[in-house]
């Protein structure tokens, strides 16, 4: 293990130097040329403070994914996009189609707030995102911002926030469509249209659709202990569809509507059937989400954003019979309306933001429970609603080298009373080029409607998990070259996790009940940076930290002490080349110590080649030497796997 570790950190470092190398190169030849970044830089950041803003004014610990890298990358999934990432990991049940988990600095996948340009889509039933149902093919670009947001976003935005915005149009009407072949039978298809018209009321428009089918693999590994035997291959298809249309009917006013639609109907591995072979569960998922807003211009010092959302999700399963256990079918169906009023004041060089929220939740459930002679379940469900309403207020200052950012909000839940959560941050610019910054910040994690309600194991006296973090960085940021140190310390207390101690009446004795049981410390370091010089990009991230739930003291789940990446992108006229490695510690899982999954390091490669000015030829190759390694104990991720493709984008 240490000499994996070594090999691991000797490999940053190494990438470490050739960035150095680079920048005493650059430093000393004023003529170098620079490489096309497949991000911009200095990017525009909306997330980090609801307004946009420069990254390099952003006091969170960020990372901003663009169209390029996207585009470049050839990946099939969101999730695989978001394992190369600064601070990310990830947890699955398998590959595309699968349930997955993305952990923010060593938080939970519940405890990350996860936003389609604005709209909420987290599960209001089981918390966090499904990234199973999210396209990656109608992305446009990611903002992950880390740490406590929920002074900004209320609930769930402990670990951070991730925010995903979908395609919008500008500019000449052009058409982009893309289609691809690769291992496991994966096929995807994409295709979209987007623009804007001229003259005094501007209407901007965009249109994109696309389709991804897989055959799937066999996901059950020889030592999963969940009782299923390894055999089928698990496949899924997804469509989707998004768009937006919006008009400047006069200047600094705009009416706009957007829209996302996905459909996932995958395979997921079940319980052994009498025959003792492995059955499969059929699942289909959708998700929606809509948004109608108004931005206007009040007048010069003050602006004004009016927007409805919702967000629907709705799941059927239908499991097979298996054992002494008879065939059920279960429903799920959410809706979230979000109703925001979020006004920006300037003062001067100063912002002044004043917002006001309500949210209303509603799930229902309907499932027909195993039904065995042993344990005769009936007919489970319920139906269940809950309000939120908040305010907040926020406060930007820039002075010369000073920049500051102060927020507090209020939440006040159905049955919990208020939450009050805040934030200050403070940078100071040494020079143009170097910054250090200080933040503070707390949130929280509302229970979910399973913790709350789940007949048998609901329980609706659980309260509210609560975080503190406190976090200190050093930026250096030039057009050719970034880096970045920041430490971090996230104290959580009233984790919910699952308890057979002081459970209401009606709790399922096998399964116990949702509770307060335990608290956690998060402290931890990462180190990033990346270099654009001639032809070559470098990048890379290594992240040190010690999750520890403090109630066992022991690690908390499926969550490494070490993980990170490294990538090198070569640019030669036509051709763009790329390798990158991503490595993760050892990890446990839900059944402890014996369950144990061990480090790993994979190795990518991409490539992407323009045959004509608009038509270019792109491939990828994942885990390249076919490492076996596990995100969940027992079951099986992609071997080495490759995919083709062939792009039409009109520039």
């Amino acid at each position: 293990m240490k000499q994996q570790l070594s090999s691991k950190l000797s490999t940053l470092l190494c990438g470490g130097l050739i960035i150095l190398s680079s920048v005493t190169h650059a430093q000393n030849d004023s003529s170098v040329s620079v490489a096309s970044a497949p991000n911009p830089m200095d990017p525009i950041i909306v997330t980090a403070t609801r307004t946009p803003t420069k990254a390099s004014d952003v006091l969170a610990d960020n990372v901003y994914i663009g169209s390029e890298e996207i585009a470049q990358s050839g990946q099939t999934t969101l999730v695989e996009l978001l394992q190369k990432q600064k601070g990310v990991t990830i947890s699955s049940y398998g590959g595309g189609g699968s349930n997955s988990s993305v952990f923010l600095r060593g938080t939970t996948n519940n405890q990350t707030l996860v936003l389609i340009d604005g709209v909420r889509i987290d599960d209001s039933f089981s918390g966090g995102a499904n990234w199973s149902v999210i396209p990656l093919n109608v992305i446009d670009h990611i903002e992950i911002i880390f740490g406590p947001q929920s002074s900004l976003y209320g609930a769930d935005a402990i670990g951070g926030v991730i925010q995903i915005f979908t395609k919008r149009g500008e500019g000449p009407p052009k058409v982009n469509a893309s289609i691809g072949y690769g291992t496991y039978g994966t096929s995807i298809s994409e295709a979209s249209i987007f623009g804007s018209t001229t003259g005094d009321q501007t209407i901007s428009y965009s249109l994109a659709a696309s389709q991804t089918l897989s055959m799937g693999f066999n996901t059950i590994a020889s030592n999963n202990k969940d009782g299923i035997t390894p055999g089928n291959r698990t496949g899924y298809v997804q469509d989707s569809v998004t768009g937006r249309i919006s008009q400047e009917w006069q200047k600094g006013q705009e009416f706009g509507l957007q829209f996302l639609q996905s459909k996932l109907n995958n395979q997921l591995p079940a319980l052994n059937g009498q025959d003792g072979l492995q059955q499969i569960q059929n699942q289909i998922s959708q998700l929606g989400t809509y948004s109608l807003y108004s931005k206007n211009q009040i007048n010069d010092a003050w602006k004004s954003l009016l927007q409805a959302s919702a967000q629907t999700s709705n799941a059927l399963t239908h499991s097979p019979t298996s054992g002494d256990y008879s065939a059920y079918d279960s429903t799920l169906n959410q809706r979230q309306n979000i109703y925001t009023w979020q006004n920006d004041i300037s003062l001067g060089k100063d912002l002044v933001q004043v917002l006001a929220e309500r949210r209303t939740q509603t799930v229902s459930s309907n499932q027909l429970n195993y039904n065995s002679l042993d344990f005769p379940f009936p007919l489970l469900g319920f139906n269940q609603s809950r309000n939120t309403n908040s305010g907040a207020l926020a406060y930007q200052l820039k002075r010369e080298s000073n920049i500051a950012n102060f927020s507090i909000r209020n939440d006040s839940i159905t049955g919990y009373g208020p939450h009050t959560t805040g934030s200050a941050a403070y940078g100071y610019f040494f020079t143009k080029e170097w910054r250090a910054n200080i933040n503070y910040g707390t949130g929280f994690r509302a229970p979910t409607f399973n913790d709350l309600y789940y007949p048998g194991y609901g329980n609706p006296a659980v309260q509210a998990e609560k975080s503190k973090n406190i976090e200190a960085g050093l930026h250096f940021e030039k057009p050719t070259l970034e880096g970045h140190v920041v430490v971090f310390s996230n104290s959580i207390s009233n984790l919910i996790q699952v308890s057979k101690v002081n459970c209401p009446v009606g709790t399922n004795p096998y399964t116990g009940c949702a509770s307060n049981v335990a608290s956690a410390n998060i402290t931890g370091l990462t180190l990033s940076g990346m270099s654009h010089l001639a032809s070559l990009n470098l990048k890379g991230s290594f992240t040190q930290q010690n999750p520890v739930n403090q109630g066992t003291d022991t690690t908390l789940i499926k969550q490494a002490k070490q993980y990170g990446n490294i990538a090198a992108e070569y640019v030669y006229t036509k051709v763009t080349a790329g390798v990158g490695a991503t490595f993760s510690g050892r990890r446990n899982d839900y059944l402890g110590e014996a369950t144990g999954m061990g480090g790993y390091t994979i190795y990518n490669l991409y490539a992407n080649y323009d045959l004509e000015k608009d038509l270019s030829l792109f491939v990828r190759w994942n885990n390249v030497f076919n490492k076996d390694y596990q995100l969940s104990y027992g079951y099986n991720t992609p071997g080495s796997n490759a995919f083709l493709g062939l792009r039409y984008a009109m520039k």
